[in-house]
């Protein structure tokens, strides 16, 4: 039989500490194993837009690059205006933040948003509202635009709103043709 109590480090038991070792042990392996699948899911992700990329006839190097690798999506749709649009609407409550004195709302703790003034900083409130209405907006009409050129419906608008990953994959590993003129039908 095993003496549990031979030798103790601080309050804990020999047992215990091995118990304790055990433990951060699988907790280190079971996040080990859900970065390598992160890892993983990302680069499928990847080599997806580039497959879209390419079907659309652009170079698929150019997913590789933030921000421009989104304006690239909203040309393949035919939403060029509407990416500048998001952008600058971005850009402007950015700015109207940092001037109205709420630049600082990322870094607030929830006591802190909770007491925070808000009837105080009317274009910061009117800023954010116009910014999300105008993203949720651009962004059914972008899945919509999307589903359509590479000839799907609804259906598939709705997977790319909801499931979007999933939805980009498929799409990129697919057989599906490009074709612009079907935003025209």
């Amino acid at each position: 039989m095993l003496n549990t109590t031979l030798t103790t480090f601080g309050e804990l038991t020999v047992n215990e500490t091995a118990s304790a070792a055990a433990i951060g042990a699988a907790a280190g392996t079971i996040f080990g194993f859900m970065l390598i699948c992160l890892c993983i899911f990302a680069i499928l992700l990847i080599v997806a837009y580039w497959k879209i990329f390419q079907k659309a006839g652009e170079k698929g190097w150019k997913v590789l690059i933030p921000i421009y690798n989104v304006y690239i999506m909203y040309k393949i749709v035919g939403m060029k205006n509407w990416f500048w649009a998001l952008f600058f609407t971005s850009c402007a409550a950015s700015f109207i933040m940092a001037f109205d004195g709420t630049a600082d709302l990322s870094t607030m703790s929830e006591a802190e948003l909770a007491a925070f003034n808000w009837s105080a900083h009317p274009s910061t409130i009117a800023m954010l509202a116009i910014e999300a209405i105008l993203g949720i907006w651009a962004g059914i009409i972008f899945a919509w635009r999307t589903a359509k050129v590479f000839g799907h419906g609804i259906g598939y608008t709705i997977g790319l709103l909801f499931v979007p990953s999933i939805f980009w994959l498929i799409l990129g590993f697919n057989k599906d043709k490009y074709d612009k003129k079907r935003l025209k039908k």
